[in-house]
C-alpha cells in the first residue's frame, strides 16, 4: 500500500494574532517545494513551541489524511488549504481507520513509524477562529497521527509513503481515538491498546493511569 504525499510542511513559531488575542505558536506551517532532510527530531526548518506537549522522537512527524479537508470544507463552509492542521505531511488516501500504531513506512530516504494518534488542541480553534473544531474532530476521528522516525533521509512533496512492515498486533489509529474519547472505561480495549510495544510512552502511560483507577 502506498499514499501520495500532496504537501510537505514546516514551520517555526511565531506570534500571530487570533480572535481571542495573541497565539504563540508553530501551527501555521509552509508547503516547500524542494527535498528536505528529516532527522530523528523533525525536518529542517521545522520547531515545537510547547515542546512539553508537541515534538521529541514520538512526535517527530504530524500526518494528516488530504481526503479529511473534503469533509471539514463540506461541514464548515468554508475553503481549508495545505497546511491548515499543522501537520507537515499532507497524504491522500491514507486513513486512521487502516492505519495501525507501529505500523512502519518508508518515505523518500527516510523510515517512519506510527507512534500514537494527534490530538486536537485549543490551538486549530484559536487559528481558525472556530471554537468547536476540537471538539468535532475527536467526535469525527479525523486526528490525524504522529509518526517517529527510524532512519532520517529526505523527503520530497510528491514522494510516495508506502507501507513496509504493518504491525501484527492490529490496532489502528482509530481504535485508540475510540477508548481516547468515546469508550473511556473499556478495560479491555485499554489494555489491548497499551500492550502494543511501539505505542509511545507518553500515552501508554496516560492509559495505565486510567486501567488503575
Amino acid at each position: 500500500m502506498k499514499y501520495k504525499l500532496l504537501s510537505l510542511n514546516v514551520g517555526r513559531p511565531e506570534t500571530y494574532e487570533t480572535d481571542k488575542g495573541e497565539l504563540n505558536s508553530a501551527y501555521r506551517k509552509t508547503p516547500v517545494k524542494g527535498p528536505v532532510h528529516l532527522t530523528y527530531r523533525n525536518f529542517d526548518g521545522d520547531e515545537q513551541a510547547d515542546k512539553k506537549n508537541h515534538g521529541g522522537r514520538d512526535k517527530a512527524v504530524c500526518l494528516y489524511p488530504a481526503q479529511h479537508y473534503r469533509h471539514w470544507e463540506g461541514h464548515y463552509n468554508q475553503e481549508f488549504t495545505f497546511p491548515s492542521f499543522g501537520e507537515n505531511l499532507t497524504v491522500e488516501g491514507i486513513d486512521e481507520r487502516q492505519v495501525r500504531i507501529g505500523d512502519v513506512f518508508q518515505l523518500g530516504g527516510a523510515v517512519l513509524q506510527v507512534s500514537e494518534p494527534r490530538k486536537p488542541c485549543y490551538i486549530i480553534a484559536r487559528t481558525h477562529g472556530i471554537d468547536d473544531f476540537p471538539a468535532r474532530v475527536m467526535e469525527k476521528g479525523f486526528s490525524g497521527f504522529y509518526l517517529r522516525v527510524l532512519r532520517e533521509g529526505d523527503v520530497s512533496p510528491g514522494d510516495y509513503m508506502t507501507l513496509i512492515e504493518p504491525h501484527p498486533d492490529g490496532v489502528t489509529v482509530d481504535d485508540v481515538n475510540d477508548v481516547r474519547y468515546h469508550d473511556r472505561d473499556h478495560a479491555a480495549k485499554i489494555r489491548r491498546i497499551v500492550a502494543v510495544e511501539p505505542l509511545a510512552d507518553g500515552l501508554k502511560q496516560s492509559l495505565n493511569k486510567r486501567l488503575q483507577k
